[in-house]
């Protein structure tokens, strides 16, 4: 008999629902001691990690089904049973605000739907999904992912709870026998009993005082619920713990409903809202490029093997089982440099008691490691010696470090030299630092301690021992890879002594008036306020306008901005920044808007934020300065970011004036390069006109203007050269017609235009630009005037938005990493002469181009001098460069 054809069965259901902000959080916690920064120093670090751990469990756990919820900054039923519900929890971070609109995009672009409730938690619309999914829709596998514990009352036996692992250990899924092994308890839903009675600090649930974890196990087990537990009080055997029940009982079970996870929510969400569709690869390719996720992109596209939208397979289908075609050489992500090295197969490591015996010194390099109390020293690949810093002799300790005819091995060298301080303690002879080396090789790579051992060691150390013999393996590999890639000078001479300068920066600090951050941060809540009343009035009535759905449907619906309202990939109105300012034109009600967002954003991420981050011990701002974090050799800052202060805006700008100078005896210097990316490429182009303009000291733009326009100097009009600069700083960065004619809000057919006369009246631009791109794919990297590299692994890429993004990036690395090399340059010459003239002005802060001083009344004059020269003289070009120098008693004044 002939056997009928095998039907194919339908993939089982399966649900997995996300907790969001705790997703998040977790995120930006993990990555918080090295941030992952862009080149314009925005802290990607959250939205990477988000991102990164959303889909990784999607491709491991392939659901059929999902959803990502998230709290709204309103006070939910909770709060009106307890008013100090969660008011211990402190203000969001700054990196997280400036994250969760990206958040948002990346999840719409993975199509997948964002479910949030008025007056309900995320918790409640997880439990409710996760309850109907099982009794009403079919499913019996909801995988719930969170840290919170809370989560555990909810595990049954088609319910889980999944938990990302912590410190090294790996991931958690929580079933029946899990959470009652963990909890002590015989169902599930009595974990909330035990909160009851325990409380949360985090969540400020007060429970039982004196009654913990432990207690509160005990209890539930014996009586079975907080309820038959105050119903049957005298029954508690310990005189104390009866007494503490009875007078507490009401708010022990309070406190259980604030912790009890509502499952029956009014959460308006079918099954067929959360089925799984494709990925928008068109928008994650965009974010990507503009997060500057180079790595996770061709991690996410190579597992897709995603070469059309219409023929790609689900991101959540299994691997395909026929093999990927190979691509050709020009096609091959560069993933690592050091693919050709040889590594040794790892022997048994010898550790020694450093408290007993100290390594005998001589010419070979010494690797040092410090963790925690923990001080680790290696000789060879083979030996290390490792002690607590309390079991240490530090005089001998002392005498090992600071011995000058050593070399010494770490990682993080600045952060190194912190902890020695600490210990009395000054590295001295010739310091390697493995985490720079590895970031002039390939700043496009991670420098994670841990990825560079896995790059170069293929193994990862699991103890400062084993870190310390790592190290040592370390240093011969990166120090002739940086004599290969010819970047030895920029590390000896540029990067490794910026090292001391950033140091005596970040523990100088800034002085911040904090009274004058109060009354503008009072003066623009004033405004807001008054903004919303005004946006109420167009609106015809008072709304959430942080709620993108309430105000989607005010646009859309109620007022009729527009005919063909603007939506997301989940089909949901949009209302993102770009949209908005496109329908300016058509409501005043627009305008508001983004006034409004704009003041929320300075008062949030500067006016309030600012004064929680001042040294409590010095009164002082102190940022800390990324040295490999951005790919084109410029500096970052974290804790605050002050690269991002707004300067484009007189209430940006206002925020400068509360950064003061120590005293009244001392003022602010700042020192400024002028148009020094435009002079750059003047010069490394050698284009005669614009040579010319500068070196007659006319306003560049304008003379731009003139040239594009065809009409005098004196003739060019302020809409024209408006459009001449960003004709000007677009071309730096590979400006297309598309994103000038967005940027101008004029018609793509007249930004096309004006680039091409651009080119026509400056060929030596158009040639220099041309030719940046033929040396990155004949050579696959770009290069600054000292030679630091940049590798383009895509700039011969069959994919067209992969190679257009390394083109762009072809031709601004050049400039933008000279202007970087530059003001490094600087800063060290300066810091230098500052220290050896023993002047007692301070470099305080380095934004962008800008360098800025505190500095005595009397030292005003040499200091000015002094500064002037070393930023003239750091990086002499063919050109003339300008330096403007002001002093006043605030930043603003000194600008």
């Amino acid at each position: 008999m002939e056997q009928a054809a095998t039907q194919p069965q339908e993939r089982k259901k399966k649900l997995i629902l996300f907790d969001g902000m705790a997703m998040v959080y977790r995120a930006y916690f993990a990555l918080g001691r090295t941030p992952r920064m862009t080149a314009s120093g925005m802290n990607t670090s959250a939205i990477l990690g988000f991102t990164t751990s959303l889909y990784d469990l999607l491709r491991q756990q392939r659901p059929t089904h999902a959803a990502v919820a998230f709290d709204l900054p309103h006070p939910t039923f909770r709060h009106e049973m307890y008013t100090d519900y969660k008011a211990n929890r402190e203000a969001t971070p700054e990196v997280i605000t400036e994250s969760m609109p990206y958040i948002r995009r990346l999840i719409e672009a993975f199509d997948l739907p964002v479910v949030t409730l008025p007056g309900y938690e995320a918790d409640d619309i997880i439990g409710t999904l996760a309850h109907r999914a099982t009794a009403d829709w079919g499913f019996d596998d909801v995988l719930m992912v969170t840290p919170d514990k809370d989560f555990a009352q909810l595990v049954n036996a088609a319910v889980r709870l999944f938990r990302f692992g912590r410190m090294g250990k790996p991931d958690m899924i929580m079933g029946v026998m899990e959470v009652q092994e963990k909890f002590g308890v015989e169902r599930c839903e009595q974990v909330a009993d035990i909160l009851g009675l325990w409380g949360d600090s985090i969540d400020n649930i007060p429970g039982i005082p004196g009654v913990g974890e432990k207690k509160a196990r005990q209890l539930v087990n014996e009586f079975g619920s907080v309820e038959a537990l105050v119903e049957r009080a005298d029954e508690v055997k310990n005189d104390r713990l009866r007494e503490q029940v009875k007078t507490y009982a009401a708010q022990a079970l309070l406190s259980k409903k604030l912790a009890t996870i509502s499952v029956d929510a009014p959460v308006e969400c079918e099954e067929s809202q959360l089925r799984l569709g494709l990925p928008h690869y068109d928008e994650l390719r965009d974010l990507f490029e503009q997060l500057e996720f180079r790595n996770f992109a061709k991690k996410f596209f190579t597992d897709l093997s995603v070469s059309d939208p219409e023929t790609a397979v689900r991101y959540l289908s299994p691997r395909p089982a026929t093999p990927v075609a190979v691509p050709t050489q020009s096609e091959t992500p560069q993933l690592s440099l050091f693919d050709n090295v040889e590594r040794e197969v790892p022997k048994e490591l010898i550790v020694h008691d450093l408290a007993v015996e100290l390594p005998v010194m001589d010419e070979a390099p010494l690797s040092v490691y410090i963790e925690g109390a923990e001080v680790a020293v290696a000789v060879d690949a083979d030996h290390a010696f490792k002690a607590r810093v309390g079991d240490i002799d530090l005089s001998a300790l002392k005498r090992l470090l600071e011995c000058d005819t050593t070399t010494k091995v770490c990682y993080d060298l600045k952060n190194l030299r912190y902890m020695t301080a600490e210990l009395g303690i000054t590295l001295a002879g010739n310091l390697f630092d493995v985490q720079l080396a590895h970031y002039l090789i390939n700043a496009e790579a991670r420098h994670t301690f841990d990825f560079i051992c896995r790059d170069l060691l293929g193994t990862e150390p699991a103890h400062p021992a084993a870190c310390a013999a790592a190290l040592w393996q370390l240093y011969p590999l990166l120090s002739s890879k940086l004599c290969e890639a010819g970047q030895e000078k920029l590390y000896n001479e540029v990067e490794l002594p910026l090292v001391d300068v950033l140091i005596d920066m970040e523990r100088e600090g800034v002085r911040i008036d904090v009274d004058a951050l109060r009354r503008y941060s009072s003066e623009l809540s004033q405004q807001r306020d008054a903004l919303a009343l005004a946006i109420y009035e167009q609106a015809g009535g008072e709304f959430n306008i942080g709620s993108t759905r309430q105000l989607g449907e005010v646009l859309y619906e109620q007022l009729c901005i527009t005919d063909k309202p603007p939506r997301t990939s989940t089909k949901q109105y949009s209302t993102a920044e770009e949209v908005l300012q496109r329908l300016q034109d058509r409501h005043p009600i627009v305008g508001m808007i983004l006034e409004y967002r704009s003041l929320s954003k300075l008062l949030s991420t500067y006016l309030d934020s600012f004064p929680k981050l001042i040294n409590p011990e010095t009164g002082r701002l102190h940022t800390v300065y990324n040295q490999a974090v951005t790919a084109t050799g410029r500096l970052s800052s974290s804790n605050p970011n002050l690269q991002n202060i707004p300067i484009r805006t007189d209430r940006g700008r206002e925020i400068r004036r509360a950064f003061v100078a120590r005293d009244e005896d001392h003022v602010l210097l700042a020192a400024d390069y002028s148009q020094i990316e435009l002079r750059i490429i003047a010069a490394m182009s050698g284009d005669e006109h614009m040579t010319k303009a500068f070196a007659n000291h006319y306003d560049i733009h304008a003379a731009t203007a003139a040239k594009i326009y065809g009409v005098p100097l004196e003739a060019v009009t302020k809409e024209q050269r408006r459009n001449a600069k960003s004709v000007n700083f677009g071309i730096i960065y590979g400006i297309s017609a598309f994103g000038l004619s967005e940027q101008l809000h004029i018609p793509r057919k007249e930004s096309a235009a004006l680039i091409e006369e651009y080119f026509a009246q400056y060929p030596a631009i158009k040639a220099y630009t041309e030719g940046n791109v033929r040396f990155a794919r004949e050579h696959g990297y770009a290069q600054t005037m000292l030679g630091r590299r940049r590798y383009l692994p895509d700039i011969n890429s069959r994919n067209a938005t992969a190679r257009a993004f390394a083109e762009r990036n072809a031709v601004n690395m050049p400039i933008q990493g000279t202007s970087a090399d530059m003001i490094k340059i600087a800063m060290n010459r300066i810091h230098s002469r500052l220290t050896t003239q023993g002047l007692q002005s301070k470099m305080i802060l380095q934004v962008h181009d800008e360098l800025v001083f505190d500095v005595p009344r009397g030292e005003v004059d040499i200091v000015r001098s002094l500064v002037r020269e070393e930023m003239l003289a750091a990086m002499p070009l063919a050109i003339p460069i300008e330096v403007g120098i002001e002093v006043g008693d605030n930043w603003l004044e000194a600008h």
